[in-house]
């Protein structure tokens, strides 16, 4: 936090990012895309399927644990918790 960023005393800090900062930074949907890959990959490991196995659990759930992966790391990115 910058000493600049101080809010006056008795009031609160606004928790979302300044302007200057990125809306969505291109590495976001990164941690989503490598979560559903090892999900797949244990799904693949752990099951009879094998490399089938490990396409059928990045097919689905793959898509719904990289967006929600990406909501979360979103919403985490917008809020300064200093």
């Amino acid at each position: 936090m910058h000493e600049d960023d101080e809010a006056p005393a008795g009031q609160l800090r606004s928790p979302v990012l300044d302007d200057g900062q990125p809306r969505f930074p291109w590495w976001l949907p990164l941690p989503g895309v490598l979560v559903a890959a090892a999900w797949a990959a244990y799904a693949g490991a752990a099951g009879d399927g094998g490399a089938a196995g490990a396409g059928r659990a990045l097919l689905w759930p793959g898509p719904a644990i990289a967006v929600g992966t990406t909501v979360a790391a979103y919403f985490g990115w917008r809020l300064d918790l200093d």
